[in-house]
């Protein structure tokens, strides 16, 4: 079936916005329009094109096999369109405009917000708009010009450059670490055997890193669990509990000591990667702030270090 010479592209995002929520209603929220608005609209290019796209069924609606047909189509005119965007934007070399950057929260409070004010400094004509969440944006649909990333970057459209060593270290407050028997001798992971850790919790990394502890010392007792490392950070700060974080969090945060900081590379240790869409490598935007972000991580070396 062809719908090409029928369908417009308006009618295409909707039939693709229905296919990603399965369903009008979440359909009808991205696309920011009422519901009965979205009804309406799929039943008139089901009219248009004579046939059904979804079987609508009670767990969400499904793509038939036109309504297959036509998710393809939309599929590549978005990726056309978001193309085609890349490569205006990124001939774009007016140091005026908004920036995105895509951080976690624990980068995006312990490093990027405290260089800020020296970016608009030196580029007055820009904004920068931060996304501190653990979701990853994605660059190629432009929900992020440039993403701040604990791994390296697998995409081979994205550009990627590493900025730092991430160096892990074990912390809590000062009182507490003076209950943990034999503290002025405390050299390997054995002497914490007992202790009680605030843990994060969610996704592969955090698993990671809750397996890691498990592991390495011994009876560890993971008495609280949260999705923030920059919540365990104050848990830790309140006495509760001891707790893992990336040496630029403990060492910053306040009423924190190092327990035993830093821990050895191979012990646990990451990195810290900045990554751009390749169509973006002569934006004079992105360059200016991967440049300045890069610089930042070189100050901070010794933050991210634990030194």
């Amino acid at each position: 079936m062809q719908f090409t010479n029928k369908l417009s592209w308006d009618d295409y995002r909707y039939v693709l916005a229905i296919f990603r929520a399965q369903g009008v209603t979440g359909a009808a929220a991205d696309m920011g329009v009422n519901v009965s608005t979205a009804f309406r609209r799929l039943d008139k290019i089901e009219a248009i094109v004579r046939t059904m796209l979804f079987d609508r069924q009670r767990g969400g609606y499904v793509p038939t096999a036109a309504g297959q047909e036509v998710v393809r189509a939309a599929e590549i005119m978005e990726q056309a369109a978001f193309s085609a965007d890349r490569t205006v934007s990124g001939h774009d070399q007016d140091l005026t405009g908004e920036l995105r950057i895509t951080a976690t929260e624990t980068m995006a409070v312990c490093f990027l917000t405290r260089h800020m004010k020296s970016f608009r400094q030196k580029h007055p004509g820009l904004t920068v708009n931060i996304s501190s969440e653990n979701r990853v944006l994605s660059l190629a649909e432009r929900e992020a010009d440039i993403a701040l990333r604990p791994r390296r970057p697998t995409d081979e459209a994205l550009v990627g450059r590493k900025i730092a060593n991430l160096r892990w270290g074990i912390y809590g407050r000062s009182d507490r670490i003076k209950e943990i028997p034999g503290t002025k001798k405390l050299k390997d992971l054995s002497d914490l055997a007992g202790q009680q850790f605030v843990v994060w919790d969610g996704g592969a990394l955090a698993k990671e890193t809750e397996d890691w502890m498990v592991d390495n010392i011994p009876d560890v007792d993971l008495v609280l669990r949260s999705s923030s490392l920059i919540t365990n950070a104050q848990v830790a700060a309140t006495g509760a509990a001891l707790t893992l974080l990336p040496c630029i969090v403990g060492t910053i945060w306040q009423d924190l000591e190092p327990v035993i900081s830093p821990l050895k590379d191979n012990e646990k240790s990451g990195e810290l990667w900045l990554a751009f869409h390749e169509d973006m490598r002569h934006n004079a935007r992105v360059r200016a702030l991967v440049e300045h972000i890069a610089e930042a991580a070189s100050e901070d070396t010794a933050l991210f270090e634990g030194r």
